[in-house]
């Protein structure tokens, strides 16, 4: 178990085993889901349209562009990526 202080901002630091666990890099965005018995549930919100257009094949020409079905393939891969980092 880790645990960090809250300052009186109401900020904090994060472990640096959460922040290993999360996959967490400089300006990744933190989700918390808040239950009703008050337990918190962190996951890292790490991906963007970036990353997602370079997992995309990588052609010998500039032309064609992309297909939208090679763009859904891509988006649904990154999400099960995020699905399955999830703690």
């Amino acid at each position: 178990m880790f645990y960090s202080t809250i300052t009186s901002k109401n900020q904090t630091a994060l472990p640096k085993e959460v922040v290993e666990a999360l996959k967490l890099r400089p300006l990744d965005r933190i989700i918390y889901d808040i239950r009703a018995d008050g337990r918190v549930i962190l996951s890292a919100k790490n991906e963007t349209f970036a990353s997602v257009a370079a997992s995309l094949p990588k052609m010998a020409k500039p032309d064609p562009a992309p297909t939208i079905e090679d763009m859904d393939v891509a988006i649904e891969e990154m999400a099960g990526k995020h699905l399955s980092r999830s703690v």
